[in-house]
């Protein structure tokens, strides 16, 4: 169910979803082959305002009940895991029903913090297939 209030940035059964922020090159690329009923939508200033921790987007696959948080980050990875998170937590009551999985698309990230005990833990947590997946500069996923 889409976000009350909240314009889509997407049309309603578009095969091709990008979520990318203005002047940068990272970005999570889904891919809508089955026509699916779909919405995207900017957190990051848009739905969350405050200065809160929160993500950038939220892509929702409404006919399979996904919902994908999704961060672009440059290097900071541990920081880009509590932001989707506490999106999470946050959009709750707005994504009962849903599978929530995690997207993060990252540059510059160094291996030691790839391969941190938070990164780690993060993994452990959201160990289902397909639940968290990241990618340096660009992540392209069939949804």
């Amino acid at each position: 169910m889409p976000l009350t209030g909240y314009p889509s940035l997407c049309g309603e059964r578009q095969p091709i979803i990008v979520s990318r922020d203005r002047g940068q090159s990272r970005e999570h690329r889904a891919q809508n082959p089955g026509g699916r009923r779909v919405s995207h939508y900017q957190i990051d200033g848009v739905v969350i305002r405050d200065s809160a921790l929160h993500c950038d987007f939220l892509l929702m696959n409404d006919e399979k009940a996904d919902a994908y948080l999704i961060e672009l980050k440059g290097s900071d990875i541990e920081h880009a895991l509590e932001q989707l998170e506490a999106t999470a937590r946050r959009l709750q009551s707005e994504l009962r029903g849903y599978t929530v999985k995690y997207r993060l698309v990252h540059s510059r990230a160094k291996t030691q913090a790839i391969h941190s005990n938070a990164i780690k833990k993060f993994c452990r947590a959201h160990a289902k297939k397909g639940e968290f997946l990241h990618q340096e500069g660009r992540l392209t996923k069939i949804i």
